[in-house]
């Protein structure tokens, strides 16, 4: 009776880890518990990285060099969507996966690349419109 209860403790105690362990190979499987846990900006630039960040930084770059509306509203789309993705993930966490991650230290606190990614959501809405009154100025 004894053993049994021990071999279902032991078990108990060893499930907790081994989820944390997947967590961190699926979510971040470059990180390493010998670099420290992970810091906000250290999650900034894992976005920027990933297929999302990337797409911003295209949008914003193709608004900036041509000055187009339709490549500033892309990018406070793309912008736009991904924070309010983050924010969900962080925040509300329906899954857990979020607490967990942060709680083995692969995952940082999302705070720094919310702001900034609102920051230029606002940025590329301020673009757009200031270009649609500029260019509704001229016609008018």
């Amino acid at each position: 009776m004894i053993s049994r209860a021990l071999h279902i403790g032991l078990a108990l105690a060893i499930l907790p880890s081994a989820a944390l362990a997947e967590i961190c190979d699926k979510e971040r499987p470059y990180w390493s518990p010998a670099d420290g846990p992970a810091t906000g900006l250290d999650e900034l630039f894992h976005i920027a990285t990933t297929l999302p960040g990337l797409g911003i930084l295209g949008a914003f770059t193709l608004a900036l060099l041509t000055g187009r509306k339709l490549y500033f509203g892309v990018a406070a789309l793309f912008s736009g969507i991904v924070c309010l993705g983050l924010w969900y993930e962080s925040r509300v966490d329906p899954s857990g996966l979020h607490a967990l991650g942060r709680a083995e230290g692969c995952v940082g606190d999302l705070t720094l690349t919310i702001w900034v990614l609102a920051t230029l959501t606002l940025i590329a809405f301020g673009s757009l419109s200031i270009l649609w009154l500029r260019r509704s100025g001229q016609n008018g």
